[in-house]
């Protein structure tokens, strides 16, 4: 099944949390030739941005994204506020210990939706 994502304004304002250990996966379309893939911890076949050996994103350079003109789909539609809506603390717990989230993403995205 094709997953159909569009692009939304996302108020980053220079965060890079959700560049610290989250799982960006790459649609069909996206290649690993036009990305540093590393195979998905948990869907056979999936590929996703890899990690530096800290957990940061591999493009992630002095706290800025060196492929932002060109990132994933995912990267460009990821919005913490979309997780913290989606998930108590205990479901954001639980998805940071299998190393899906990073709990900051989730916390961040609390914040910015109780303004």
């Amino acid at each position: 099944m094709k997953r159909i994502l569009k692009k939304i304004e996302v108020p980053c304002n220079g965060c890079t949390l959700c560049c610290h250990g989250d799982l960006i996966r790459l649609e069909e379309n996206e290649t690993s030739q036009e990305y540093l893939t590393e195979p998905h911890p948990f869907i056979t076949g999936a590929l996703v941005l890899a990690h530096k050996h800290n957990g940061e994103c591999v493009y992630l350079e002095s706290n800025r994204c060196s492929i932002h003109d060109r990132t994933p789909v995912l990267c460009q539609i990821a919005d913490c506020r979309v997780i913290a809506a989606k998930y108590d603390y205990e479901n954001a717990r639980r998805l940071h210990n299998m190393r899906l989230i990073d709990i900051r993403v989730w916390d961040q995205g609390r914040r910015l939706l109780e303004k």
